[in-house]
């Protein structure tokens, strides 16, 4: 079972469309959701299923899309990452 923690209240969304000065919400395809938060197909799919990435909306038998203030609400609070092999985080053996 998936479940979505990302959830953003109708008055987050219309801070957020404000802030990026878009003037209603509308629904992104995927070649702009890629290009709005930076992430690829395959990862924003493993962090939609783990309930860390705004849920998709189909379109039909064979499309979806997102809302753009999903998108943009997650763009402003990603989550948290754990985990993370960094150079600068090792230590010398």
């Amino acid at each position: 079972m998936i479940t979505n923690h990302f959830n953003p209240t109708p008055e987050q969304r219309r801070v957020v469309l404000a802030e990026y000065a878009e003037p209603y919400d509308r629904l992104v395809r995927e070649k702009e959701r890629q290009r709005i938060t930076s992430i690829s197909r395959s990862t924003a799919w493993l962090l939609e299923n783990d309930g860390r990435f705004p849920a998709r909306k189909p379109l039909g038998r064979n499309s979806c899309a997102w809302l753009l203030s999903d998108l943009l609400c997650w763009v402003r609070n990603p989550p948290a990452v754990n985990n993370v092999n960094t150079p600068c985080g090792r230590k010398s053996a």
